[in-house]
């Protein structure tokens, strides 16, 4: 099995060895389990998102603002 040497974090390498002792497996094995798990799931849920289609149209003013009784109505009823 090839080598390689990662950089952990001191809170993910302390839950690995935890984890490592409870389960009584070897740490490279146990890390390599997990990766593997991780990359199976997210390659399962790699599906390319649909292109969002944003529909728009022309709404026009509602309120006249330089009308405050129609401005005050228009707050009251919201």
């Amino acid at each position: 099995m090839p080598r390689t040497t990662v950089n952990l974090d001191a809170s993910v390498l302390g839950q690995l060895k935890r984890r490592q002792h409870r389960e009584r497996k070897p740490f490279s094995e146990l890390v390599n389990q997990l990766l593997a798990r991780a990359l199976a799931e997210t390659e399962s849920t790699d599906e390319v998102p649909r292109p969002l289609r944003w529909t728009t149209r022309a709404m026009g003013p509602r309120i006249d603002l330089e009308d405050k009784d129609a401005l005050r109505q228009a707050l009251d009823e919201a």
